[in-house]
């Protein structure tokens, strides 16, 4: 039972990553193989998948997002601590440590991050290549990843900043 307490954070992702990339699967799967007919554009996917789907992959952007953001003020914070700023004053040069930040994230943040951006890539290269034939439900988790990808891009140039 002890065990159990002291991995409980830990189970909890594993079941919710595992989820993700089983539902995410599915769907990549069903539109994957999903030969034309003439009769429909796109394979059908029950709207339970469509929604377990677009609530699991809502969810993890956000939660790494946040992390992400979080720990990215929190180092910056130090950072100004540490240089005896006033708030708000790091901005003119200051970059964020990208190592501090990647340090201060847990293995938890890390996994999901990656798995975010490993599923998420193979959805986009599915939209890519299926075209017209893919769901909407590809293409909004597509579109989404694109938009993830460009905010951590965003902040991973910013970090680049010459220190002033």
């Amino acid at each position: 039972m002890d065990f159990l307490r002291q991995q409980l954070f830990n189970i909890i992702a594993f079941v919710f990553l595992g989820l993700f990339v089983a539902v995410w699967g599915s769907v990549l799967l069903r539109v994957g193989f999903w030969v034309p007919d003439g009769r429909t554009v796109a394979p059908p996917l029950n709207g339970a998948l469509v929604t377990a789907a677009g609530v699991l992959a809502t969810s993890l952007s956000s939660l790494t997002a946040s992390a992400l953001g979080f720990t990215i003020a929190e180092v910056r914070r130090d950072e100004e601590t540490r240089r005896d700023l006033q708030p708000g004053d790091a901005d003119t040069g200051v970059a964020v440590n990208a190592a501090e930040v990647t340090a201060r994230l847990s293995g938890r943040i890390v996994a999901a991050v990656v798995v975010y951006m490993v599923m998420g890539l193979l959805v986009l290269v599915l939209w890519l290549f299926k075209g017209t034939a893919s769901t909407d439900l590809i293409g909004a988790f597509a579109l989404s990843l694109l938009g993830w990808l460009i905010g951590a891009a965003g902040v991973v140039f910013q970090t680049e900043k010459p220190l002033a």
